[in-house]
């Protein structure tokens, strides 16, 4: 099958050939979270599991969370986007997708291309793996995206934002910088990704117009990426740069004593972050409603 099985390592500085990412042995292993739901009193909300079409024929899953009952009112919308080696149901899976629910947004999870239900390009590749290229083109998934929520009647197209965790934070960044007027706010947590000569990927070269604004970045102090025995890469150093250049309003939270990466930066050890957490709907909420 032509995609990327799920990776539990955190294995950000990729080869070419992208030889660093680690596979599990179960193509479907979608998370390292405790799938059980919680049980107790609570609200019930719908999810649909939902594809579309991106600009270059790639098919990307995804799953559309929706409030009770009818919709009485167009809600503002948060596209999630997983870290690399992950999928969708991280978000799903973690609660975090029902804080969005709770807080009055229509929560969108989709599946980057070459991970959980969304196949690689086929273009005639000779191995199923991701080339630099694809990851170029994450973006293209947040276009098609974007491009779905225009039908659907519960969504207001005009207060869209798009959150980021781990490489899906620089994702985040990359989209609204080519999608400056369909995306409102972004937010990136623990972006960071590094080729072998320590080189940042997925920042935007070559997207022209690129205008990333209204950008919330999100990272632990203590989140580093060690690449020997004296050197290691800061995430929040990493956060730091792609803030330099984002138009003004933006903000740079550094969670102090903490070593959180990606989504287990909103998560906490044992249950969801609540700090980081408001932080982040409390932007979204400054920039969406």
């Amino acid at each position: 099958m032509n995609k990327l099985c799920g990776s539990k390592t955190r294995a950000l500085i990729l080869a070419i050939a992208f030889v660093g990412i680690g596979c599990g042995d179960d193509d479907g292993d979608s998370s390292d979270f405790d799938s059980t739901f919680p049980t107790g009193p609570g609200r019930l909300y719908e999810v649909k599991d939902v594809s579309f079409a991106a600009v270059d024929g790639v098919e990307v899953g995804a799953s559309f969370g929706l409030p009770p009952g009818p919709a009485s009112e167009e809600l503002p919308v948060v596209i999630l986007i997983h870290d690399i080696g992950r999928n969708r149901f991280d978000w799903l899976l973690s609660g975090i997708f029902e804080s969005f629910l709770e807080r009055g947004y229509l929560p969108l999870a989709i599946d980057l291309r070459g991970h959980g239900d969304t196949l690689l390009p086929d273009d005639g590749r000779d191995n199923p793996f991701l080339s630099p290229e694809d990851l170029d083109d994450f973006h293209f998934d947040v276009r098609a995206a974007l491009t779905w929520l225009r039908n659907q009647q519960a969504a207001d197209i005009s207060r869209v934002a798009v959150v980021g965790a781990g490489v899906g934070g620089n994702v985040a960044y990359v989209s609204i910088g080519a999608f400056p007027d369909d995306l409102r706010a972004g937010v990136a947590v623990s972006p960071g990704l590094w080729d072998t000569l320590l080189q940042p990927l997925v920042t935007g070269v070559g997207v022209d117009p690129f205008a990333p604004h209204h950008m919330l970045y999100m990272v632990a102090s203590n989140d580093v990426l060690p690449v020997s025995q004296t050197e290691a890469l800061s995430f929040a150093a990493y956060a730091t740069e792609l803030a330099s250049s984002t138009a003004d309003p933006k903000q740079v939270a550094i969670f102090e004593g903490q070593d959180g990466h990606g989504i287990n930066l909103l998560l906490g050890e044992t249950e969801v972050n609540q700090e980081a957490v408001e932080v982040l709907l409390k932007w979204l909420d400054d920039h969406l409603k």
